[in-house]
């Protein structure tokens, strides 16, 4: 027979188990989420890798400022990673005072994200208007430096002129550069650089 004891006892035990795996549930759901949280660090430390390479390709044109957004998406991606670590770590260790610190990295990087997109919306027309004024200059100018700029920019891009050859003809006696002159060379869709520049495209952007 069962005595009332050792029903209490059976009770208690079941409910031991119970909230065992009810905390070992959470500590690995907090795993993974914070796994995730890291892996979109990683991809965001990746992009802004990949954007300032790609801009970095056209410093001729680039004033420093316009070098900013990539780096914001590193140091944002990085510090993402870092936070997800964090958490990965007090939830594994089940460390109440790391999970506190992670609960307050991530608000900080939930305020930042929102600045960055913000930003990112509020000054992305300022600066590709910056941008423009460059090129604008550059063909202008139209010296050795700033030739030997466009012409690496026709050949990569697959295009010419800020917004067509015309920019070219209008302020190169009528001409235009060798590297505008030939049509397997120019994408009918990016005919224009200034729709095939990175800091010109919307994808750009909603990284942010």
């Amino acid at each position: 027979l069962i005595t009332p004891t050792m029903k209490s006892k059976i009770m208690d035990n079941f409910r031991e188990r119970m909230n065992s795996c009810g905390t070992t549930t959470i500590k690995y759901l907090l795993f993974v989420f914070n796994l995730i949280f890291a892996i979109s660090g990683l991809i965001l430390l990746v992009a802004g890798i990949i954007v300032l390479v790609d801009v970095n390709e056209y410093q001729h044109f680039v004033q420093d400022r316009l070098m900013a957004p990539p780096v914001v998406l590193i140091v944002v991606g990085s510090f993402v990673f870092l936070v997800a670590s964090l958490g990965c770590y007090g939830a594994i260790k089940e460390s109440p005072k790391l999970l506190n610190a992670f609960a307050v990295f991530l608000l900080i990087v939930f305020l930042i994200e929102v600045a960055v997109a913000i930003a990112a919306i509020a000054f992305k027309a300022d600066l590709q208007d910056a941008l423009k004024k460059q090129l604008d200059k550059s063909i202008a100018r139209h010296n050795n430096a700033d030739m030997m700029a466009w012409n690496s920019v026709h050949r990569n891009m697959m295009c010419c002129g800020i917004q067509g050859p015309k920019d070219w003809y209008d302020n190169l006696n009528k001409t235009m550069p060798a590297s505008c002159c030939k049509p397997d060379l120019i994408e009918p869709e990016t005919n224009d650089c200034k729709n095939a520049l990175p800091l010109f495209m919307d994808r750009y952007y909603q990284l942010f």
